[in-house]
């Protein structure tokens, strides 16, 4: 992940120097949660709700730290469009889970006399995205907050492990992890899927060139494997049973915070310079060539 952030962090001071600096940049933390596979994730086999463990749940989320990188550009006075790269780290826990279809397939590597565990078991999920962005400064609320509607669609890289919480039962059972995808514990990479959703933020302003920034997303994620466990369907036909992959939507939430820093010139504290998302009435970025800038 982090040669991912190193690199984009170079792009982007790469872009300052050779953009005529018309560009804004950002960088912050965010921790992400998966929420729900809506609507019928897999078709259940007939016995499923028969043969789950009393007392079984799904995942239960936990904080995990990740991270993210934008670049920027003002279109108006009150709307921006820009690039993003974003790292979700994905954690979730279950004492006892419910039958899932993928313990009765054949890639299931648990023994056959014991297909489906009553341990604990955990995922952990990693999601690289390269998503474009739109944001509309719709409501300052202050001098220096301003509200935002955020909106953002891309390319999502998921990888996860699926495996025991407690690492005795990986070596009791010989499997190392239950499912891999785009890991260390895999040979296939990460599953490129479209990634889209909506949210709402503000920014705060701090000094002419920083200001606070603060998010909260909801994502759409076209991956059955974001909580670790990939979908089976179960399919009877002419009387012979099987398991086949499905595919799903996930949904995941998302808080992110960081600096924002602006490389745009003459963001100087007259109202003639400010923009909406200031309360300013002209572009942050237009400026008649040669005409002094506090001038009225």
């Amino acid at each position: 992940m982090y040669r991912y952030l190193v690199i984009t962090t170079i792009w982007l001071l790469f872009s300052n120097v050779t953009s005529s600096q018309i560009f804004r940049y950002r960088l912050g933390a965010n921790s992400s949660f998966f929420i729900t596979e809506p609507g019928n994730a897999e078709i259940k086999h007939p016995a499923a709700d028969v043969l789950t463990y009393p007392g079984s749940s799904d995942f239960s989320p936990a904080f995990r730290i990740g991270a993210d990188a934008e670049i920027m550009a003002p279109v108006t006075s009150d709307f921006e469009v820009g690039m993003e790269f974003d790292y979700m780290n994905l954690y979730g826990h279950t004492d006892k889970a419910p039958l899932h279809n993928f313990f009765l397939s054949r890639n299931n590597p648990l023994p056959d006399s014991y297909p489906y565990p009553t341990e604990e078991l955990i995922y952990k999920t990693q999601v690289l995205s390269l998503l474009g962005t739109a944001r509309w400064y719709f409501l300052p609320i202050a001098d220096d907050v301003t509200i935002f509607l955020k909106a953002f669609g891309g390319v999502a890289f998921t990888g996860t492990d699926f495996t025991f919480r407690d690492p005795f039962y990986r070596v009791e059972y010989d499997v190392g992890v239950l499912y891999a995808r785009g890991t260390r514990n895999s040979d296939y990479p990460k599953r490129a899927s479209f990634s889209g959703g909506t949210g709402l933020g503000t920014t705060i302003k701090l000094t002419d060139k920083f200001d606070f920034y603060i998010d909260g997303t909801a994502a759409l994620i076209n991956s059955d494997i974001v909580n670790g466990v990939p979908n089976y369907d179960y399919i009877k036909s002419d009387g012979i049973e099987s398991l086949k992959s499905a595919s799903c939507w996930s949904v995941t939430a998302q808080i992110s915070a960081g600096l924002l820093y602006s490389a745009i010139p003459d963001r100087r504290l007259h109202k003639s310079n400010y923009t909406k998302s200031r309360k300013m009435n002209k572009s942050i970025f237009w400026r008649k060539k040669g005409s002094n800038p506090f001038r009225r």
